[in-house]
């Protein structure tokens, strides 16, 4: 059946997306706000059928003081690559169930990828850091349930962002945005079984690491890194990462990956130089 869809997906998508544009041109607007208010919802109107409980862990912390974006002038960079001390194993197939002939009887996991021992889709960030230079204006993701799975399934942002969530699969989902410490989701939203686009900014009201998963499938998963400051990355297929624009100082670079053991190393940047500080993490 997945091959089947294949045939007209690329259409399918290609309409969504310029739907999406349009979206991005009104989201600003109270009357496109007023149309996806009943599909996008804080956790008073939340309809649970699967309970679904916040991480425990809170992996990106309240800053200690807010950020102030200035001119950079004598920066450095840090870089490096990001690798699994020991190889990680794939959890097991999800089954699909009722959802299999558009599916598949199941889905694979996708918590692991890399070239090698390299590790993909670990977040690398800067701790200390409380001037520098100033947030991207582009805050705009996209994060599209295509093919029975949440893609992409790893992105970081700044807050005061916003999300467009892309609906292909002719299912219902109940999506909920869950961050660590946090007793309630920042969002809901609900997809339905049309084509859709349904803007939110509501995850991205504080720094954090905000789950995204499903209330009625089990294996939907994506995360959403969200800071209050530029000095971010998130490792490519062959494990490296690069931080640039970075002021002379001394900092803690942190690492994080959802099968890996959370890592801080100190780090001193100097100006005009190139740090390297690459990272083995102890899986899970």
């Amino acid at each position: 059946m997945i091959a089947a869809r294949s045939s007209h997906h690329s259409a399918r998508r290609t309409a969504v997306r310029i739907a999406a544009l349009l979206v991005v041109a009104t989201s600003a607007c109270r009357d496109s706000a007023a149309k996806t208010k009943a599909r996008v919802a804080g956790p008073a109107s939340d309809t649970t059928k699967r309970e679904l409980h916040p991480p425990g862990e809170v992996v990106i912390a309240k800053p200690s003081a807010p950020y102030v974006g200035a001119p950079v002038l004598s920066d450095g960079s840090v870089s490096g690559t990001i690798t699994l001390a020991v190889p990680v194993q794939p959890h097991a197939p999800q089954p699909t169930g009722r959802d299999s002939a558009l599916c598949g009887p199941s889905i694979a996991d996708e918590s692991v990828s890399g070239q090698g021992s390299a590790l993909a889709g670990a977040i690398v960030w800067l701790e200390g850091i409380r001037r520098g230079k100033p947030l991207p204006l582009e805050r705009r993701l996209e994060l599209e349930s295509d093919h029975c799975r949440l893609v992409p399934r790893v992105q970081a942002t700044v807050v005061s962002s916003a999300v467009n969530v892309i609906g292909h699969d002719d299912f219902r989902q109940h999506l909920r945005f869950l961050a660590g410490g946090e007793q309630e989701p920042r969002a809901s939203v609900l997809l339905g079984r049309d084509e859709q686009v349904i803007p939110t900014e509501l995850p991205f009201k504080a720094p954090g690491l905000v789950v995204v998963r499903d209330l009625d499938h089990p294996w939907p998963t994506a995360y959403i890194a969200v800071f209050d400051h530029p000095y971010y990355a998130i490792t490519t297929p062959n494990g490296s990462y690069s931080i640039d624009g970075v002021p002379p100082g001394k900092y803690t670079l942190v690492v994080w990956h959802e099968r890996a053991a959370k890592v801080e190393r100190p780090v001193e940047i100097t100006a005009g130089a190139a740090t390297n500080v690459s990272v083995a993490l102890q899986g899970k």
